[in-house]
């Protein structure tokens, strides 16, 4: 899991409670501006790589979290990422998601990029022969608000973080029905239900040229 701010809360208390081992990497610390939407913190927390108490709160609970503190980039994602059944990202950074997407595509591995900002967010599922994250968006913006930007509601968090851990459990178990698709939750004050995106490879996308071919029968 790259990423233990906003979602990773309601991530790590999900997967731990379905019996996931999970290693979260963050390189942040706890501020009090995180409080309001990042529930696995408390101020005692205040000042704690992130990394390390939400690891510790995963344990209070009787899961199994282990805690990097690094900061996810192209030099270290072998290191970083190598090994894991799926990936998910619950970062707020457009680069650090297409780095995921570019990644695991290029080795084969499911995974989850989700995304969340104000009263809504976005769950993506990918897997082998499946249309990539950068399919769909081909680069990352430069002017991209962040949470800290433009805020974002606890609720938010708790709800896209539920649909994440779920769409990571289903690749987990080898259930790639929604693979190649976005899930999009418009704006939870309006109760509309969230809406599936699928769609199919885009042609030149540089990232599917680098997965892997399936083998000949």
């Amino acid at each position: 899991m790259v990423g233990g701010g906003g979602l990773g809360g309601p991530l790590v208390y999900a997967l731990g409670a379905a019996g996931a081992r999970v290693v979260v990497l963050d390189d942040d610390v706890v501020e009090l501006s995180n409080l309001q939407r990042q529930v696995q913190f408390v101020t005692a927390d205040l000042g704690r790589v992130k990394a390390g108490a939400i690891a510790a709160e995963g344990a209070r609970r009787g899961a199994t979290v282990i805690g990097v503190r690094a900061r996810l980039d192209a030099a270290s994602a072998d290191l970083m990422l190598a090994g894991a059944d799926v990936v998910v990202d619950g970062t707020d950074s457009p680069a650090i998601k297409l780095l995921v997407g570019d990644w695991a595509t290029a080795r084969g591995v499911p995974h989850v990029i989700a995304g969340v900002l104000r009263w809504g967010g976005t769950v993506f599922s990918g897997a082998p022969g499946a249309a990539c994250f950068r399919c769909l968006f081909e680069d990352a913006p430069d002017d991209a608000p962040s949470c800290a930007d433009a805020g974002v509601i606890g609720a938010a968090c708790a709800v896209i973080g539920g649909l994440a851990a779920r769409a990571a459990l289903a690749l987990a178990s080898g259930v790639h029905a929604d693979a190649g698709s976005i899930l999009v939750v418009e704006d939870l004050r309006r109760g509309w239900a969230p809406r599936r995106v699928r769609f199919g490879p885009r042609p030149g996308c540089p990232a599917c040229a680098a997965a892997p071919r399936p083998h000949p029968s």
